[in-house]
């Protein structure tokens, strides 16, 4: 009986030293797993279709051209939200970008017609070139970096149209092509109609602009006009890729530094 318990005894501490080193033994799969966990918060997260928008039109880049990795709440007025992202492109930029909304408080107060602003983006670092600056703040538009724009059918617009884009780019009806079009976000009584302008020598833009819509016609009695065109050079590799041309440089804008 006294051999049954030693071997009995002896069994249980061996299983019992298996355990306990088999459960030292897990942290290594576990850190492979927070490491694999890790790796994924430093790549790209997931924001709203319209914090896209307004970044890409900031930086001149698509928005498949760029990742945003980080966001978080920052210090913004009465009445409104602001949210800081963290930016890097296809390219090998870094950006820092702010874009502010109404709050619930805010759409409250000016009864549902107050709009979020355009993003406003900082350079940081890392392009190579050493310069840190806001990217979003216009100058006028230079010339292109000869590279080949992408292949892509021209769609019609309005005379009306194609004139304030000219103007925008400094380029003749003649010399470019719209290449797509959609309705875009515009404060209460306006409508946002963004286009993607390709010209004859290379260059890419994007650009907006702003009409009446027809409940903004009637609040005013037909006395509202539209806005000039605002456009923002999307040419790969051009000095000026992610400047905005002056175009309507009121006070507004040039508080976001859009303008000169």
């Amino acid at each position: 009986m006294k051999t049954r318990a030693f071997v009995a005894l002896f069994l249980l501490v061996v299983l019992t030293n298996s355990v306990v080193d088999l459960a030292n033994a897990s942290p290594g799969p576990l850190s492979a797993s927070s490491n694999a966990a890790d790796s994924k918060e430093m790549g790209a997260i997931q924001i709203g279709d319209k914090a896209m928008r307004k970044i890409s039109m900031a930086i001149g880049e698509e928005v498949g051209d760029f990742a945003v990795t980080a966001q978080e709440q920052v210090e913004s007025g009465v009445g409104s939200n602001a949210t800081q992202y963290t930016v890097r492109t296809s390219g090998g930029r870094s950006y820092k970008c702010q874009i502010i909304e109404p709050s619930r408080a805010g759409k409250i107060f000016s009864f549902g017609t107050a709009a979020g602003a355009d993003a406003l983006c900082t350079q940081f670092g890392g392009t190579g070139d050493g310069d840190r600056r806001t990217t979003n703040e216009a100058s006028g538009m230079a010339g292109g970096s000869g590279e080949n724009p992408e292949s892509a059918a021209a769609i019609a617009i309005s005379d009306k149209a194609a004139r304030k884009i000219s103007m925008a780019i400094g380029e003749d009806t003649d010399r470019f092509v719209v290449t797509q079009h959609e309705d875009v976000e515009a404060a209460a009584g306006m409508q946002g109609t963004e286009y993607t302008v390709r010209t004859d020598g290379g260059r890419t833009f994007k650009c907006q602009i702003l009409e009446p819509s027809k409940l903004g016609r009637i609040v005013t009695f037909g006395t509202a006009g539209g806005s000039d065109a605002l456009c923002t050079d999307f040419t790969k590799g051009s000095k000026d890729q992610g400047k905005t041309n002056q175009a309507s440089c009121n006070a507004l804008l040039r508080a976001a530094h859009r303008c000169n």
